[in-house]
């Protein structure tokens, strides 16, 4: 996963024509700051995941070797 480089951007004395507004788009709160939101948990819930997979992957390697002819786990 990429993270996002976040930055302040001020936009002073800039001009929007009604017909190139975005219908639904009121403030930030309600539009990007959901998504961000959602985004940070998904990649949250992603690094829980592989480091799930590699302890699996690690338990399951160390319950299979051997050492000098026995289990090292």
């Amino acid at each position: 996963m990429r993270s996002v480089i976040n930055c302040d951007i001020a936009l002073t004395n800039v001009f929007v024509p009604e017909k190139n507004k975005l219908t639904y788009a009121k403030d930030f709160a309600s539009g990007t700051n959901r998504i961000l939101g959602s985004s940070r948990l998904m990649i949250a819930w992603q690094a829980a995941a592989v480091a799930t997979g590699a302890y699996e992957a690690a338990l399951a390697y160390c319950l299979g070797r051997k050492q000098f002819g026995k289990p090292i786990a």
